[in-house]
């Protein structure tokens, strides 16, 4: 029996584009989250299935790879 890969999404702030964000509220509003960086609540954050491609966007809209971040 083959061991299925674990996939880990990165939700991602859209007003700070931070990592940092985490689940606010949910059941029966829907689920929300919230940036612990800027405090921004959010329905929709941006989400990525790999770390490349995160730091790609990141680099493309603030010109930096988020190594700083952490």
């Amino acid at each position: 029996m083959r061991a299925r890969a674990i996939t880990v999404s990165f939700r991602v702030c859209p007003s700070c584009y931070s990592i940092r964000v985490y689940p606010y509220m949910g059941f029966m509003v829907g689920q929300q989250y919230e940036c612990q960086d800027c405090g921004e609540r959010i329905v929709l954050p941006i989400e990525f299935e790999k770390e490349e491609d995160y730091r790609a966007f990141r680099k493309e809209m603030l010109g930096d790879d988020g190594t700083e971040e952490e």
